[in-house]
């Protein structure tokens, strides 16, 4: 991946980063804290976004420029649209997780599927990871958030081995800590 891109700091998670792509309003930069994380999550997420169960991924992990400086680790992916907020107060919690309102009945059903068809035990879902994609079946609900930290179990026969040692190693050098200035 060339470095010629240009981020625009849009959003910062626990553990990683989101820049939008200068110029490309359809896509953005995942950036994470090593390689060895943006390479986790480039696998996963590249390989759901073949079965159209994440946004698209555009070549390898690498980095962009923001601010003049190289970026951490991370790759080009398709930017996903938000979910509503819910405002159910009688079902919801505000994040839409374990509770009965649509928004959590929506995340629910991508996270069976992912589960029993993927091998993929997802365990961070609530409303700020999942985003909306448009394919030719119409709009798509899928999880965008493919860090380490948001899968209880990964099914290795699926997905290849993982060195969990080597992706939870790293105390809080979370990029939202890092980039909490900006």
């Amino acid at each position: 991946m060339p470095s010629s891109y240009v981020g625009l700091y849009d959003d910062a998670g626990s553990r990683n980063t989101f820049f939008r792509i200068v110029g490309n309003k359809r896509l953005g930069f995942k950036c994470f804290q090593d390689k060895d994380n943006a390479d986790f999550a480039h696998r996963i997420q590249s390989g759901l976004a073949d079965m159209a169960m994440a946004p698209k991924v555009y070549g390898d992990v690498g980095r962009i420029r923001y601010a003049g400086e190289l970026t951490e680790w991370g790759y080009l992916t398709e930017v996903a649209k938000p979910m509503a907020e819910c405002y159910d107060e009688e079902y919801c919690d505000g994040e839409c997780f374990d509770s009965e309102c649509s928004n959590s009945i929506n995340i629910q059903s991508v996270v069976w599927t992912l589960e029993k068809y993927h091998g993929l035990s997802y365990v961070d879902a609530h409303r700020a990871n999942f985003g909306w994609i448009k394919r030719k079946s119409g709009n798509i609900l899928v999880p965008i958030d493919f860090g380490v930290e948001s899968f209880g179990f990964v099914d290795e026969e699926i997905w290849g081995a993982i060195d969990w040692d080597c992706l939870t190693e790293h105390s809080c050098n979370c990029t939202a800590c890092r980039y909490e200035s900006i």
